[in-house]
């Protein structure tokens, strides 16, 4: 496995930007939800156990990391997160995913168990589907929105505290807390501020699952599993429960105060609860 302290340096050959927390023998990747960044989990792992190492990427096309020269699909942030572990030479190690991230680090789990110690998923679980009478249109959406994309032409903020309230405003996080996330979401440019996240990240997929696949892609999960809600979450998590639920075999359900960025709002919690789950399974 390679040391730690050039782990960044490696992961920069992939295009992947990420943060290191802690210099514990036992690895956690950490995975963040769709259009966030590495610096989601920065309220929790500022508050972690020295005991683990936590390694927390931003996503091809968010935060600092490389945008993808096409569009974005669901298995290929699986597949970055099987080539993170492969460039850093990490036999097994835990998983920690919030919303969008708990997603790929599930379906990770699913398909190589026995490389993961055990799994926390924050506010997100199963797969996200599209049954066959309604693919044709989803497609036809996809392509609309792709035309309407110009990446080359980024929206400017006069200013960042207006950047952060506009975050704040279309999603369930306080203005501090999306302040921390466009710190490494934005970048001064002549005239104010634009985005480092890909615009093509809100074009709407041209493929999903159905839900009969996804639940053969995630059948049989043995993997140690936690899963953290928030009181005041997104219900379309616990939609995804109902479905999903079972095909975890061992899977804990705790819920915690806090809206579907529990893990911002309520960090000292989520984190106590995330690593008396790990320090469960640290035997390989």
């Amino acid at each position: 496995m390679i040391r730690m302290e050039n782990a960044i340096d490696a992961l920069k050959k992939l295009g992947i930007a990420a943060q290191l927390y802690g210099e514990g023998k036992d690895i956690v990747i950490c995975v963040h939800g769709w259009l966030d960044n590495s610096n989601s989990f920065k309220p929790m792992l500022d508050k972690a156990n020295t005991d683990f190492t936590y390694i927390a990427v931003d996503l091809k096309g968010h935060g600092q990391s490389q945008w993808r020269s096409g569009d974005y699909y669901f298995i290929d942030y699986v597949y970055d997160l099987l080539t993170i572990m492969d460039e850093l030479g990490i036999e097994q190690c835990h998983l920690l995913g919030h919303s969008l991230g708990a997603m790929v680090c599930g379906l990770f789990s699913a398909l190589y168990p026995q490389r993961i110690k055990s799994l926390v998923m924050l506010e997100g679980i199963g797969l996200v589907c599209t049954e066959p009478d309604q693919m044709k249109q989803q497609v036809m959406e996809s392509f609309e929105q792709r035309a309407k994309i110009d990446r080359f032409k980024p929206r400017l903020y006069a200013n960042f505290e207006t950047l952060a309230k506009v975050r704040s405003n279309v999603g369930d996080i306080s203005t501090e807390d999306a302040a921390l996330l466009m710190q490494r979401n934005t970048q001064k440019v002549e005239g104010g501020f634009s985005l480092t996240t890909d615009p093509q990240l809100k074009a709407r997929s041209g493929f999903r699952y159905t839900q009969a696949q996804a639940l053969a892609l995630l059948k049989d999960v043995n993997v140690p599993s936690l899963l953290i809600l928030g009181t005041k979450g997104y219900d379309f998590v616990q939609q995804n429960i109902a479905v999903f639920g079972r095909s975890f075999n061992r899977l804990e359900v705790e819920k915690i105060s806090g809206g579907h960025h529990c893990h911002m709002d309520n960090p000292k919690v989520c984190i106590e609860l995330i690593e008396r789950h790990m320090n469960r399974n640290v035997v390989t």
